[in-house]
């Protein structure tokens, strides 16, 4: 990669205004996500430390941006809410981190088709709250949906809640604008789609994503005590074989409900603090 020069610099300050920051505290923050890296990974890294951070507004600021960092040799690293924890943010060659925090629109909500289109900066739960808002509700989700951005887990790829009915994410898209590396936006559906979903960000930057949704229903939580691994092995099988209609299937063991039962009430955003206490009986 090519060395972060001042003309650089004059060239994002004139395409970000007061949306690019050089500072290194800033930077620092900007480069890492939830989790430290093990120490025996760290030396392999090389320099972690982004150059600058910005924060595109339109599709159209992605193309500029990505043409020029070409012509330039400028490393591009995009940025969800970082919350994967696996490094997929990491700026390991510099450069500059895409921040998508300002790219968080909902451009459709199309209730006849059950799919919305939305930009990828937005988390699953402001996309719950809109959608809620027209009887529809997501498919499924992340477990941090409070926090994670659709478009960074088209990125990292996966399943999470609700995907017992309905698979992986990726399963789950449409389509996916997405700003390729000689900045040509082109928009991928069907198996194209393998190639975007679980790449993090190395076929390009994903600017709009289409997904499926569904009606919003009302579920009754269930739990189901298991003595010993066999059996709860033996339930999820009959389970299956039964086709019951199963949204999500979650599984705690007798140690992580300990663990719970010795942890503060968590407390996130306007939701009230959890009400009683794990049990291995109750949610195993």
């Amino acid at each position: 990669m090519a060395a972060f020069t001042a003309e650089h610099r004059t060239f994002l300050r004139e395409l970000f205004q007061d949306r690019v920051r050089f500072d290194r505290r800033e930077r620092k923050l900007y480069s890492h996500d939830v989790a430290a890296m093990p120490d025996l990974i760290k030396p392999f890294l090389g320099k972690t430390l982004a150059d600058a951070v910005v924060q595109p507004e339109t599709e159209g600021e992605l193309v500029q941006l990505v043409k020029w960092a070409r012509s330039e040799g400028v490393a591009l690293t995009p940025r969800g809410k970082a919350t994967s924890g696996y490094g997929g943010v990491i700026p390991v060659r510099g450069g500059v981190v895409v921040d998508f925090y300002r790219l968080r629109d909902i451009v459709q909500i199309d209730s006849a088709n059950l799919t919305v289109t939305v930009q990828p900066g937005i988390s699953w739960q402001a996309l719950d709250r809109e959608l809620l808002k027209a009887g529809l509700t997501l498919r499924l989700y992340p477990t941090s949906y409070p926090a994670s951005t659709v478009g960074g887990w088209l990125a990292q790829g996966g399943a999470g809640i609700g995907s017992y009915e309905y698979g992986y994410f990726r399963e789950n898209v449409v389509a996916a604008r997405v700003v390729l590396p000689n900045g040509e936006v082109r928009e991928f559906q069907g198996a194209e789609l393998e190639l975007i979903a679980d790449a993090g960000g190395i076929t390009g930057l994903i600017s709009e994503i289409t997904l499926r949704v569904q009606r919003y229903a009302p579920l009754e939580v269930m739990a189901v005590a298991c003595p010993d691994a066999r059996s709860l092995q033996q339930l999820v099988t009959a389970l299956i074989s039964q086709e019951l209609p199963i949204w999500s299937l979650l599984y705690i063991n007798p140690r992580m409900a300990a663990l719970k039962n010795r942890a503060p009430a968590r407390r996130h955003d306007e939701h009230a603090p959890e009400i009683g206490r794990a049990s291995c009986r109750e949610r195993v």
